[in-house]
Order: structure tokens, then sequence, then C-alpha cells
């Protein structure tokens, strides 16, 4: 997976993009929680019915998990050999078949807004460090934007808890999540 992208022209500290000689670890780390805005631009991106591609996983966090019939459940992706299951890995070439519209979190790490500036994460797993002048302008844009995404979807699952709780399925509470994205993209 390339976390900003294969075609941006930049160079880090050592005078790499740090994809381009790292090995995927974070695609194979990290469980990848996606949010609404996510599943819209991955369905939408695939062709795909949203339930076609992720797995549910246990709610990390109670507070925020999705109620419905089958259960208190977070939404992700699928993973595969406890690796994401769009990274393809031939011989050493490894990449994101979804670049273009992977989720939000593959797209910020290894950075993170702490107190209104720009800072790569203490467990970062980059083979290299990335030159924060370099991406900063870049990063803090889509960094507030996946902020707002994930507000959004915190508020969106407070209102289907609410309003649903566990007397409907899954399949329901991802057609009311993807009107709710699709009514604020076009408002």
């Amino acid at each position: 997976m390339t976390l900003i992208s294969n075609n941006f022209d930049s160079s880090t500290k050592t005078g790499k993009f740090p994809c381009v000689s790292c090995h995927t670890e974070c695609c194979k780390e990290y469980v990848i929680f996606v949010n609404a805005h996510d599943v819209h631009r991955l369905s939408k991106g695939l062709e795909m019915s949203p339930e076609t591609f992720l797995e549910i996983y246990g709610a990390k966090d109670f507070s925020l998990g999705i109620k419905v019939k089958e259960g208190l459940i977070d939404l992700a992706l699928k993973q595969q050999n406890s690796t994401c299951e769009f990274l393809e890995e031939t011989k050493d070439v490894f990449r994101c078949t979804v670049n273009d519209f992977k989720p939000g979190v593959c797209k910020s790490y290894p950075f993170e807004m702490k107190n209104g500036k720009l800072t790569q994460m203490s467990s970062m797993m980059c083979p290299v460090d990335w030159d924060l002048l370099e991406f900063e302008k870049m990063m803090k844009i889509h960094l507030k934007k996946d902020e707002s995404e994930w507000k959004f979807y915190d508020a969106l699952v407070k209102d289907w808890n609410g309003n649903h709780g566990v007397k409907k399925s899954l399949s329901e509470f991802l057609k009311f999540m993807l009107d709710k994205v699709e009514s604020s993209l076009t408002s």
C-alpha cells in the first residue's frame, strides 16, 4: 500500500519516497477500521455493495460500536492471512489495489495532528523518516478532512444506536449510513 500516493514526486530525509522501500508492515500489522465515507468511497470504487467487502470485528469501543441484530460491531476491511485484503504482494512488490480510494487512515499513516501540528506517530513502522516540511501542507488538509469524516461517522452511529438499537440488521445500518453520506455530499 502506498500511504500517500505512488505518483507524488517527493523525497524524504534520505532522498527516497518512504513507501517505495516499504514492505507494507502497516497493512499487515493493523486492522483497518473504516468510517461511513470510507465505505462509500470503497463500495463506489469497487462497484460492490458494502457487505461484499466488509468484515465485521468486535467493537473496539463499546460506546462507539454499532448496535444491530448481529451484535455490537465496528466496521473494518476484510483481512486475508492477517493482512489487508487489498494488499497485493508479488515477490518484492507490494501495492494497494484500492490506492485511488483507500480509507482515510491509510492515507494519513504515519501522520497525526497534535495541538495543531503535524507529527509522525510514535509507533510508526515506516522504513525511513518522512520529511515533515515537505508533506505538511498536503497532510494537514487531509487530516482535517479525515477528522471531520470520523466525527460525522461517530454522530451517525450515535443516531442509529439511539433510534434503532438492536432492532435492525447490519445491512439496514449500511443502507442508512450510505444514504446519510450521499445526502451530505449533495448538500
